[in-house]
């Protein structure tokens, strides 16, 4: 729709009024002009008085000579002003009707041609036709309207300046047309002309830009004299007459110190600003987040040095007073999707709305998070854009590292038994919805103990990678091939109808027993042994399909090794079933008979400061021969299977609890949790209700989990941490250091302690390279604000070295063994 200068000037009225432009207020005016009226009125009492007297006193001829000149000086004084004020009203008046829709139309032009050219410019590595018949027609409805403004003003100035707008515009509008008649398009010529169309407009634009200002300068002008001619009738008004000087004076000395006040109030807003200017500019150019800010016109107005630096821009490139569009032409940064070029320049500009997050790639790898708020006055009106762009690299490789690292094994790099039971679990769903069939396939190594126990635990290391690196080129990608543990491994297969699944079984165990292993000199060959079980055939659930295919390898081993065994629930007798089964009934026996049984052994400060804290070791009476204790080491790994573990981590954290009320002066206890636990959502509550009941301060409770357990389970883990902490308990990282290369995890998890492998310590005071990673680990430590334990110290050589690399606290048979509780509370004497 076509705008006319009247409709425009009206719809910008709240910018061009006269009414929205600064007024200057006099207060002290009415108060004379009040006084003056005063005057007047005694003055006809007193004349009405001396006439009935005959009789003109001189003190009255003084009164009306004061009073006479008071009226002439007022007079004129307002005559000059009512002049001036009619000059304001035409000026206001040629300000809204004139210049103000000029400028308007005129950056509309421009604007228009700034768009039109950016087209053009994409259009030169882009096929797509540009339709250029509505830009055509908006230019010249812009032009109308500035000609009908311009013919009604009959400026000389305007109308030489848009002459040479119009010969550039209708020289456009030509070519524009012959290229729309033609459908052939010649960028560069196109540019140039559109180029200098926008200049002439532009040209105007300040022209008419220019005029305001000088009509806005003769307004302030008229202001001050207005000022002048008020001030000077107030100081005349003083020396004609002495009954106005008193309350002039006040008037006066008043304004003075309302100015000088305002002045005063001026410059310390000014000082201030200043001040926040400098500290928010240090402010945003200290920071690592690139930070922009466009006005509401869509320029910008300001970006930090974090900008240039993540957009690869130059500091001395032209970057304020350009569109936000344009910076893409300094940055040498390119887009991996094309599409996110647009997203740089989301529109959004003319709302109050926060931008949705939006990510951005880069052909170089680099990932950026883009987002905007809206910057609003105080009368909630919209003053532009802030844009941050922070780089999120780093922190992007570093969670695909942590589930790398929570998902695989660090051995062999195979996926480990945390991420094979979420496979098998989505394998069991997907397969209860669609009828599907797939196969688990279990093995390992035969005799693979007696690698460990002859050539060593490195020896073993170099036979499950190599096993693991031949297995994999045997198993394809739609496949799951997991390092359970040990030298167990084991392989998902989905299954079609009637596939016949002896191949692959076949297959591996062919692969292992041809690889040949040289050890110190020796040529071994190993086997393997596979057990297979099948869904739905031989189970429903994840539980059962391990078992039956565990036992299926046992029944493999039972026929003689080196080969591979379908599950048959009439083979499955195999003497490992038989003791899972006997473990189950001894451990759940000794839970119903309270048959655990709690020891403990203390850790010491190794700078001599004596008991730290005590660690809680569970023992358990064989039900079958109450006077035999059985280890952890028999009974855990059976629970863990079971899922009887968690049952015996509440028993244990109930005793400790317990224990811990009944004699207040004991030290704290640490209690080792299972990584089932995590998945006992109960537990943190379970332990934060035991604290109230026994009012036991929640510092003297330590929760250990093992590093190996948090590493593969990270997410689990980190909820169940924060948890614990937040119920004040501190938590303690045990076997820190196993098996992992990065530490990077530790950022995420809120542990308070780490506890040192005890592989690291057991031969310290011999291996070079142990002493090397402690002293590490302990760097870290102290770097992390965490204390660190050493155990398995066994002699005071050991001890030292911790001391000496900054170990806060030991543990192990050189310092104290294992005890009941009766033992430990005498060596305590509580």
């Amino acid at each position: 729709m076509r705008f006319s200068p009247y409709r425009s000037a009206t719809h910008s009225s709240a910018a061009f009024s006269p009414h929205s432009m600064r007024k200057v207020s006099f207060p002290p005016v009415t108060k004379i002009l009040k006084y003056w009226t005063t005057s007047f009125k005694t003055w006809k009492k007193t004349k009405t008085m001396a006439q009935r007297s005959n009789k003109t006193p001189p003190v009255l001829k003084k009164v009306y000579q004061l009073v006479g000149v008071q009226l002439v000086m007022a007079a004129l004084a307002m005559a000059v002003i009512f002049q001036h004020t009619q000059q304001q009203h035409e000026i206001y008046d040629q300000l809204g009707n004139f210049h103000a829709p000029s400028i308007y139309y005129a950056d509309n032009l421009a604007a228009t041609l700034e768009n039109l050219i950016f087209d053009l410019k994409l259009n030169q590595n882009s096929p797509e036709k540009i339709n250029i018949r509505n830009p055509s027609y908006t230019i010249k409805s812009q032009l109308a309207a500035i000609n009908e403004i311009i013919r009604q003003a009959s400026d000389p100035e305007t109308e030489k300046a848009f002459q040479y707008l119009q010969e550039e515009t209708q020289a456009l509008l030509k070519l524009l047309q012959n290229t729309d008649a033609s459908q052939h398009f010649d960028n560069t010529q196109l540019i140039e002309a559109l180029t200098a169309t926008r200049f002439r407009a532009t040209q105007l634009s300040r022209l008419h830009s220019n005029l305001s200002e000088q009509l806005r300068e003769l307004l302030e002008q008229l202001d001050r004299k207005n000022t002048a001619l008020l001030i000077n009738l107030a100081v005349a008004a003083l020396l004609a007459g002495g009954l106005l000087l008193a309350p002039l004076v006040m008037i006066i000395r008043r304004m003075v110190k309302v100015m000088e006040a305002s002045e005063t109030s001026e410059r310390q807003l000014r000082e201030a600003a200043e001040r926040e200017k400098n500290q928010m500019t240090a402010l945003l150019s200290a920071m690592n987040i690139g930070v922009l800010f466009e006005d509401k016109t869509g320029l910008v107005d300001f970006v930090n040095p974090a900008f240039l630096r993540i957009w690869g821009i130059n500091a001395d490139a032209p970057i304020s007073g350009n569109p936000l569009r344009n910076l893409l032409e300094y940055s040498p940064s390119r887009f991996s999707w094309p599409e996110h070029a647009s997203k740089f320049v989301l529109q959004v500009l003319d709302t109050h709305e926060i931008s949705e997050r939006f990510e951005i790639e880069f052909n170089d790898g680099r990932i950026l998070t883009q987002l905007s708020f809206p910057v609003l006055s105080d009368e909630k009106g919209l003053m532009g854009r802030l844009w941050i762009y922070e780089d999120i690299t780093l922190e992007r490789q570093t969670a695909q590292q942590l589930l790398y690292v929570a998902e695989h094994d660090p051995l062999t790099g195979l996926y480990n038994r945390h991420r094979f039971q979420k496979q098998l679990d989505y394998m069991l769903k997907s397969a209860m919805r669609n009828n599907g069939r797939f196969a688990l396939l279990y093995f390992d190594l035969d005799e693979f103990k007696y690698i460990n126990d002859n050539f060593g635990h490195s020896a073993g290391d170099t036979v499950l990678l190599r096993t693991a690196s031949e297995i994999s080129a045997l198993v394809r990608d739609v496949e799951m091939f997991a390092r359970l543990g040990g030298d167990e491994f084991a392989i998902l297969v989905s299954l079609k109808d009637g596939q016949n699944l002896s191949a692959l079984p076949v297959r591996i165990i062919e692969t292992i027993a041809s690889v040949p292993f040289r050890l110190r000199g020796s040529n071994l060959r190993l086997t393997a042994s596979v057990g297979v079980a099948l869904y739905p055939d031989h189970a429903i659930d994840a539980e059962d399909l391990v078992a039956h295919a565990d036992a299926a390898m046992y029944h493999a081993k039972r026929l003689g090794k080196n080969t591979w065994s379908l599950y048959s629930p009439e083979a499955d007798q195999s003497g490992s079933m038989v003791e899972r089964m006997s473990w189950s009934r001894r451990i759940g026996l000794a839970l119903e008979q309270n048959l655990l049984e709690l020891y403990f052994q203390g850790i010491y400060r190794t700078d001599g400061g004596g008991l730290s804290h005590l660690e809680v070791l569970a023992r358990i009476h064989d039900p079958a021969d109450r006077s035999r204790l059985i280890m952890p080491g028999l009974f855990i790994p059976f629970a863990e299977k079971t899922g009887q573990i968690i049952e015996i981590d509440h028993r244990i954290l109930e005793l400790s609890m317990a224990l811990l009320a009944r004699y207040p002066t004991l030290p704290p206890l640490a209690v080792n949790i299972s990584g089932r636990s995590f998945d006992d959502h109960t537990l943190p509550d379970f332990i934060k209700n035991r604290l109230m009941h026994y009012r036991i301060e929640p510092k003297r409770l330590i929760i250990e989990l093992t590093e190996t357990e948090a590493v593969s389970d990270l997410g689990d883990a980190q909820r169940f941490i924060e948890a614990i902490s937040q119920a004040g308990c501190r938590v303690c990282l045990d076997d820190f250091g196993s098996g992992f290369s990065t530490f990077t995890y530790l950022k995420y998890l809120n542990v308070d302690i780490l506890k040192i492998d005890g592989l690291f310590v057991r031969d310290l005071k011999n291996n070079r390279e142990n002493q090397l990673f402690v002293q590490a680990m302990a760097t870290i430590a102290q770097g992390l604000h965490k204390l660190i334990i050493a155990e398995y110290v066994e002699n005071g050589e050991t001890l030292e070295l911790l001391q000496k690399f900054g170990v806060d606290f030991a543990q192990g048979f050189y310092l104290d063994h294992p005890t009941s509780q009766s033992d430990m509370l005498h060596k305590l004497k509580i």
